[in-house]
């Protein structure tokens, strides 16, 4: 499993812009999907994705391949993750 972040130095477009700008967190497995998904906001909101919950309201689980190289991020340690998690 790989791990790392990307920080999105933008608000979001929609009517949830004043959670403020966000980084995200990423679990991906050897062919680089996505299996889990988590992104703080700057006002402390927090969602989370997984292959058993893609979707809600608020966004999505990243679809297809993506590497720390497409984010530009930080790689993260499995236990710092999971204590987002």
């Amino acid at each position: 499993m790989n791990y790392f972040t990307q920080v999105w130095d933008e608000e979001r477009d929609d009517e949830y812009a004043s959670w403020g700008t966000s980084t995200w967190y990423f679990e991906t497995n050897h062919t680089d999907l996505v299996l889990k998904q988590i992104t703080v906001y700057q006002n402390g909101k927090t969602v989370k994705y997984t292959e058993e919950k893609q979707e809600d309201e608020f966004g999505g689980l990243c679809e297809g391949p993506l590497t720390i190289d497409d984010c530009d991020g930080e790689i993260i340690s499995k236990e710092d993750f999971y204590l987002l998690w």
